[in-house]
């Protein structure tokens, strides 16, 4: 039986799958879901479009390792996500107390390094990055997309506000869970998303874009603690 090591929420269900696995045998994933966990960082090598193969007999081709903790939640980021390096994680707190999700974001190293100002750097057009999001707790999807609409429509100074409407579909209806995960990932004018529940869609909007950074990384983000985290975890890169 493997050991693994500490991963994500998310990542456990995953890892006692390929648990059950022997050391022998291969495990075949299906499309959708190996993609998601591919792209997730979680999966180090894919195979074939059409079915993904992976030996189970070696942790560390499985499983990327951990880059960090978030501490109020206890959720684990993996250290690479879309090839981009863990920088940080924060969490996202309602009406004080209410822990809804863990965040973090993942840059190039050689964006970063040296920066004074890291999350002014992230907040630029100019540099790639990815947001992982994991929820700390159930809540359905209407609530959630309705809380990043919120901050997302004032900062888009009534431009482009049609995304608005595409990135709500994204996500299928019902409930994200505890340990569901959300992924997007920012290159200029483009946003990709991916979500553990099935839901996928590409955004081309520099003003979409503009003002989803802004959201984490701006001067009032929604997680004050990622941008303190990020700064932090520049300095060790």
């Amino acid at each position: 039986m493997l050991a693994f090591r500490q991963i994500s929420r998310v990542a456990r269900p995953v890892a006692r799958r390929m648990a059950s696995v022997s050391s022998t045998s291969t495990s075949r994933v299906a499309p959708r879901f190996a993609a998601f966990l591919a792209t997730s960082g979680l999966i180090i090598a894919a195979g074939a479009a059409s079915e993904v193969d992976f030996p189970c007999n070696n942790i560390s081709f499985c499983l990327a390792d951990v880059g960090g903790t978030e501490p109020k939640t206890g959720i684990s980021f993996p250290i690479m996500v879309d090839g981009f390096r863990f920088l940080g994680s924060g969490v996202r707190v309602k009406y004080g107390f209410v822990k809804v999700y863990a965040v973090g974001a993942y840059a190039d190293p050689g964006d970063v390094k040296g920066v004074e100002d890291v999350a002014a750097k992230l907040n630029s057009s100019s540099v790639s990055k990815s947001i992982r999001i994991v929820m700390n707790r159930s809540l359905s999807v209407e609530k959630y997309m309705a809380a990043i609409m919120e901050a997302l429509e004032p900062r888009m100074n009534g431009q482009d506000l049609h995304h608005l409407e595409n990135f709500k579909t994204m996500n299928p209806p019902g409930d994200l869970k505890e340990g569901s995960e959300m992924i997007m990932t920012i290159k200029g004018d483009t946003m990709v998303y991916r979500s553990s529940e099935g839901g996928m869609g590409t955004i081309k909007s520099q003003v979409f874009c503009d003002a989803l950074a802004d959201v984490y990384f701006g001067k009032d983000p929604v997680s004050p603690a990622l941008k303190t985290s990020i700064a932090e975890g520049a300095k060790k890169l």
